[in-house]
């Protein structure tokens, strides 16, 4: 197995247990401590590593996060946030715990040698206990200073406000004195009671935080798009929003402190927010980013986006209301500030008519005709001359189209000549944008006259179970249409035309839609072809085989565009039988 690829990405294994390790960033050292993040996950199955990887990514990506900004400040504690009472008692608590724990175990490996050894042991904690129940020892001063910086670093956080640093001060105290009083119990062989001081009773559970909220849903979503095989874009999408919200609200922050002003507070967060923030303001915490952006008139969030954030908080918080974590979802039916000024149907406009002519009748196509002079025959042919076509005619998206199969171009039993975007079990390198996207989609007439399917058995000669387009490799999210997008954005489609501002290569999947509805095709058909919504389903459209090609080939077959010819690329020999079903 290649432990440096992709989906191992931070994972060694050793022996047959799976290990996290990540470098630390060569500036963050300083405030991590560490030049690489250990951690030892414990399982030998590698999709239960990935999966357990995924969530302490969360953690560690945080822990950077912050780092970068004690980096920006350089160390300036007022730049820090100011520590609330409520989260340094829950931190207390913990340290109170953790030396409890220590101190139990360390007399059980080192037991007094007699009973002088465990008077003196004695003695020890009443002189400790004295030292800190009088409050003028400066010994007792610098043990609850000392304490004090250690919990405030664990919080990343610092206190200003006198009375609360005072008050702080005694409830360290307290604790302080609990763990010497369980010592002082442990010596004397007393067990007649767990604790002291009730703030410290082991069974009152600290308050869930919004970070450890975030860490329940992330494992809960991680096995839905596990057992749903949703694309790996797609899960690191959620988890940068996961990323996002934790930066913005606070992991540390308890749940019972999330109300509808810290929603509103995000709300005005992503209205600001500068697209691309990662990219162009990624070391600036979010109100320096804000700030930045706002002088560099950077662009904001768009209202999509925005809800898109704003839709994953409330899926977190449902997920808090139904752990009995909230008693209500605060963010429930939350919209962003700014509306958006654009209809769904208006967000990417379709190509004109005279665009589309011009472009499949341009140079290129051109080029590529059968009686040319000089053909066109550069590697990027195939997938330059196919996936524009194969969209116009059918509507699949470039992706689905540039992840095909051999396998995947097939014909019914009546004969009906379809695409077949489908994953299939054998193939886990698919990826399908939505469940709608599963699909057969009719040949259209042009492409078989065209010759798509003599080009299918050309590749099928060479491999018979590869891809269509081979020479079109998967990035690290799957997508093996990112690099043709890509040139056909850049260079490939303005050498042809010109687009407006809202007109792209998946433009033409809108040209479909409204080849469709000029002929008043069906909505069923709308969505077994493209994938379309039509808005409202009955019942009775789950049953039989609504997507069977043989039902949609006669809607398909009228698609066509005015003034559009494409005779000059028609290729003569027969249309090979085939076999697939």
């Amino acid at each position: 197995m290649n432990i440096l690829s992709p989906k191992n990405q931070y994972l060694v294994r050793r022996g047959n247990i799976w290990h996290y390790s990540r470098r630390v960033p060569q500036n963050a050292r300083k405030y991590i401590g560490t030049q690489f993040i250990k951690k030892s996950l414990g399982v030998s199955d590698v999709k239960e590593a990935r999966r357990l990887r995924n969530i302490y990514s969360i953690q560690v990506d945080a822990r950077f996060a912050a780092s970068e900004h004690k980096i920006s400040t350089d160390g300036d504690s007022s730049a820090l946030p100011q520590a609330s009472l409520r989260d340094l008692i829950n931190y207390l608590r913990q340290y109170v715990a953790e030396s409890d724990e220590l101190a139990a175990r360390h007399l059980v490996q080192k037991p007094p040698e007699d009973e002088e050894q465990r008077r003196e042991m004695l003695k020890e904690n009443e002189i400790a206990l004295q030292v800190l129940k009088t409050h003028e020892d400066p010994n007792g001063q610098q043990w609850l200073y000392s304490v004090s910086n250690e919990l405030l670093e664990r919080a990343g956080a610092h206190l200003e406000d006198k009375a609360l640093i005072a008050e702080f001060a005694e409830l360290i105290r307290r604790g302080l004195i609990e763990i010497q009083s369980r010592a002082l119990d442990r010596l004397e062989h007393n067990f007649a009671k767990t604790f002291h001081d009730v703030l410290f009773d082991p069974d009152r559970h600290p308050e869930i935080t919004f970070g450890k909220l975030t860490d329940i849903f992330w494992e809960e979503k991680l096995e839905e798009y596990d057992q749903n095989s949703v694309s790996r874009k797609w899960v690191d999408k959620i988890q940068s929003n996961l990323s996002l919200l934790r930066e913005a609200i606070g992991e540390n922050l308890p749940l019972s402190k999330l109300n509808d002003d810290v929603v509103q507070g995000i709300r005005r967060i992503l209205g600001r927010l500068p697209k691309n923030r990662n990219k162009l303001y990624k070391k600036l915490t979010i109100p320096a980013a804000v700030e930045a952006a706002q002088k560099d008139g950077h662009p904001t969030l768009d209202p999509t986006t925005q809800s898109q954030y704003l839709n994953t908080l409330v899926n977190v918080l449902d997920v808090g209301v139904r752990k009995g974590f909230l008693r209500h979802n605060p963010a429930a039916g939350v919209k962003p500030i700014k509306r958006q000024t654009l209809a769904a149907s208006e967000k990417r406009l379709p190509w004109r008519e005279d665009q589309i002519i011009k472009f499949f009748t341009g140079k290129f196509y051109q080029s590529c005709r059968p009686d040319s002079q000089n053909p066109y025959k550069k590697l990027d042919r195939d997938w330059r001359f196919w996936i524009p076509l194969v969209m116009l005619f059918t509507g699949a998206r470039p992706n689905e189209i540039s992840q095909l199969l051999v396998g995947d171009v097939k014909r019914t039993e009546n004969g009906t000549w379809y695409i077949d975007v489908l994953e299939s079990e054998d193939d886990h390198e698919k990826s399908i944008k939505t469940l709608s996207s599963r699909r057969m989609i009719p040949l259209h007439p042009e492409l078989v006259k065209i010759g798509f399917l003599q080009f299918v058995d050309k590749i099928k000669s060479v491999n018979p179970t590869g891809r269509l387009f081979p020479n079109l490799t998967p990035d690290q999210n799957g997508n093996t249409a990112h690099y043709a997008t890509r040139r056909l954005r850049e260079k490939f489609i303005p050498e042809e035309i010109i687009l407006d501002n809202r007109q792209t290569l998946y433009s033409l999947r809108h040209n479909v839609r409204d080849a469709l509805r000029r002929i008043k095709a069906p909505p069923e058909t709308l969505r077994a072809i493209a994938g379309w919504s039509p808005g409202s389903t009955s019942v009775s459209d789950d049953y039989g085989t609504p997507g069977n090609p043989d039902f949609h080939i006669n809607s398909v077959e009228k698609i066509a565009y005015s003034g559009l010819d494409l005779s000059f690329l028609h290729i003569d020999g027969p249309v090979p039988s085939g076999s697939e079903k």
